[in-house]
């Protein structure tokens, strides 16, 4: 009788005690309704993992971290779906090693990769573990893991660690409306990995971000000082959820923005300063933010994981093995109508499944969610290929929604994948603000704005629809149900940098960039107008790092690889290619030495980005709760403003320029504010307005204008009535914007 048979037989009876090598460790049927691994009170720890259609699984408990046999097996008891144990004695506590393994049927083949494929040589990691090792290809498998593997080529790496959050400090919230937000997009590794100015030990880390007083070469604020200085209030972090940076990725490079994830419950290990200590790094990070007043949202990738779908290689099958794919693969992946094969919406061949109304994933995904935000105080998230997340749901992505442990969280989709787009993501088919929270990414405000800059967009309605905050569906239609529900953005990660939007020409056309016929100056004022329209558009601005002062990735070895720069990270650290993300900072103090294509007045669009930050925090005009109402009847000096204007604003000039868009919007101001008139101009040729006498009583003064130098592009926000008369008309120079202010006295 084998030793498995026996353990599983004393489970059968309740309990059992197993003695080996002197030491004595207890297994007893376990009650616990968590997955995972939790400690009780009588420092007992309760292993749950979830595997429906495995005939038998086993905990495998390791002595050492880089084991390649585990110093127990211990047979675990099926409640329903679930398998469970609760172990106590020496060898079982926190910081203890653990795996799984999972034995059942293995059907794969070439005509049918997508089958079950459970293997007890392969050891499985917890997909609910608090802590694990970092888990890459080689950590895991010493060679190609073969699906029908007849003896393990297991390496060492990757396993589970039993954690205890209850020990720690909590970082806290910050709460922000949601018109209010001000997101800036950023890689925890690219943010200062090249920061001379921090200790080399911290460059690239959560401890790195977290830590205050960083200077440029310049002594300009840099780090996370940097942040606040430029006023943002939220960061979004790209992924930081563990993740297999040797998938994916070109050879002698790893896959550096973090989208395989492999445990989602568990921070990126290779981003702590030290070893085994990225748990409470990462809520030292948190903490770090929201004491400076920042909100922290994570880039989350539920749609697809690093396991990726089966491969043949040498006449066999392969498979990776890190945990649902030797656990629950069918109940996890999605298939094709066939039942045959992988489905493919996300270009990485494993699409997850969320078909039907009580799938394991739907409460694997909420509860992920529900731990970043109770344990680690994460105020919100950003959803790689929502629209993965809402298919095949009647409820859409409302089961997302409705979980009331993290009720209070921002949620915001990019509303596509592969398949197609969602423009109005959860604001049509009876969705809106009224029954749910969900904002979303506008893609189309990134591509018409990025036109408007190089006189190209030619559409007005469009332009006044993207800068009210409404979006556009491909009907023309608005896409949000609320300005706040439009995330706007000019650039995001996957794409050209600002700078780089208006230094390359895209062969295509379809990244919308210009290389503004190699005029630098050009360059300087379309980055500036664009900013400008991003910042006095309704809706949510997201920035990406280091635009606000020209950063670019076009030291990509080669040129198209500029907008897609995912696996530009060095296994060998060759730095020509590891500095095509990290960030140049000397950019901010105008040094384009170490990035010849960046520009030399980084410090001017860095303040102009922080003065209309400054401006839109000051009033509410560019951040309303509704979509403003219009109002005509504001002209004859004005004397239809004040009370019956309050909040409200007015198109008050067009220009003739067939076409283009040059237009005047005045947004008057509600009580205790002054009115603002933001006149956009998309054509070459300068735009004149002669009339500013019938929008006003009072006079209006210049408070911004785009083309103008550093020093002189931004008047005084807290005394703007010393500044500068714009008299009866102003004249905005082409592919440029201005600001005017008044009192309307």
């Amino acid at each position: 009788m084998n030793k498995v048979f026996l353990l599983a037989f004393f489970l059968i009876l309740g309990s059992f005690a197993w003695t080996l090598a002197g030491e004595s460790i207890q297994a007893t049927n376990s009650n616990e309704t968590r997955y995972g691994a939790h400690i009780d009170g009588s420092g007992g720890v309760h292993f749950v993992v979830y595997s429906p259609q495995a005939t038998q699984v086993s905990l495998l408990i390791f002595a050492e971290a880089k084991d390649l046999t585990p110093k127990h097996t211990i047979a675990m008891h099926r409640t329903d779906s679930d398998w469970k144990v609760r172990v106590s004695g020496p060898d079982v506590k926190e910081g203890t090693f653990y795996m799984y393994q999972a034995q059942g049927e293995n059907n794969i083949s070439p005509d049918q990769p997508y089958a079950l494929i459970f293997n007890p040589n392969y050891y499985l990691n917890d997909p609910y573990a608090y802590k694990n090792q970092n888990v890459t290809f080689r950590e895991v498998f010493r060679s190609i893991p073969y699906a029908k593997q007849e003896t393990s080529i297991y390496a060492g790496g990757g396993k589970s660690v039993v954690y205890q959050h209850e020990k720690d400090s909590h970082p806290g919230y910050v709460n922000l409306a949601r018109k209010d937000l001000i997101v800036y997009e950023l890689h925890v590794q690219d943010y200062t990995a090249r920061l001379r100015s921090l200790d080399p030990s911290l460059r690239g880390s959560y401890l790195g971000l977290a830590k205050s007083g960083l200077k440029t070469t310049g002594g300009l604020s840099a780090g996370i000082d940097h942040l606040v200085e430029l006023g943002v209030n939220a960061v979004e972090l790209m992924p930081i959820i563990e993740y297999d940076e040797e998938t994916g990725n070109a050879d002698d490079r790893y896959n550096h923005w973090g989208y395989m994830t492999t445990n989602f419950f568990t921070p990126e290990a290779r981003y702590a300063s030290k070893k085994d200590q990225s748990v409470v790094e990462l809520k030292e990070l948190v903490r770090a933010f929201h004491d400076k007043g920042i909100a922290v949202f994570l880039d989350v990738v539920y749609n697809h994981t690093a396991e990726q779908s089966p491969w043949l290689s040498e006449g066999k099958m392969a498979a990776k093995y890190y945990n649902f794919m030797g656990l629950a693969n069918t109940e996890t992946y999605r298939s094709t109508p066939d039942g045959r094969y992988y489905f493919n919406n996300t270009g990485t061949g494993n699409d997850v499944t969320f078909f039907g109304s009580n799938r394991f994933t739907k409460r694997w995904v909420n509860d992920s969610l529900s731990m970043w935000h109770q344990v680690y105080g994460i105020d919100g998230f950003r959803f790689d290929l929502a629209r993965i997340l809402a298919d095949g749901s009647a409820d859409a992505a409302d089961w997302i929604d409705n979980d009331p442990r993290f009720a209070k969280a921002h949620l915001h989709a990019e509303p596509w994948d592969m398949g197609g787009q969602w423009w109005d993501f959860m604001d049509s088919g009876g969705w809106n603000y009224q029954n749910n929270r969900w904002t979303k990414w506008l893609g189309r405000y990134r591509d018409h704005m990025r036109r408007f800059s190089a006189s190209g967009m030619k559409n007005p309605r469009l332009f006044k629809q993207l800068i009210e905050g409404q979006g556009a569906t491909d009907a023309g239609t608005s896409a949000s149900s609320k300005p706040w529900r439009s995330i706007n953005m000019l650039t995001c990660h996957d794409g050209y940098t600002l700078r780089d939007v208006v230094y390359f020409n895209d062969k295509d056309g379809s990244h919308n960039c210009w290389d503004s016929d190699n005029d630098e100056n050009l360059r300087r004022e379309r980055q500036k107008l664009m900013m400008g329209v991003l910042l006095t558009s309704q809706g949510v601005p997201l920035i990406l790092q280091g635009d606000e002062f020209g950063r670019t990735k076009s030291s990509a070895l080669v040129q198209k690889d500029a907008h897609n720069t995912y696996n530009y990270e060095s296994q060998n650290g060759d730095q020509s290619i590891n500095n095509v993300n990290w960030i140049d900072w000397d950019l901010k103090d105008g040094n384009n030495s170490q990035s010849p294509n960046g520009p030399r007045y980084g410090r001017e669009l860095f303040q102009w980005t922080k003065s209309l930050i400054q401006l839109r925090k000051k009033w509410t005009h560019f951040r309303r709760d509704n979509f403003p109402e219009y109002i005509n009847e504001a002209q004859i000096g004005g004397k239809n403003s004040g009370s019956r204007n309050n909040g409200k604003y007015t198109y008050s000039w067009q220009g003739t320029k067939s076409g283009s868009t040059q237009l005047a919007a005045v947004w008057w101001g509600k009580a205790g504010e002054p009115d603002l008139m933001v006149i956009y101009n998309e054509h070459w040729d300068n735009f004149s307005v002669s009339n500013l006498g019938d929008w006003s009583q009072g006079n209006w003064k210049v408070l911004a204008r785009s083309w103008y130098g550093d020093g002189f592009d931004f008047g005084d926000l807290d005394n703007w009535q010393s500044n500068l008369d714009a008299g009866p008309g102003i004249e905005v120079k082409g592919r440029s914007i201005t600001i005017l202010i008044s009192d309307n006295d």
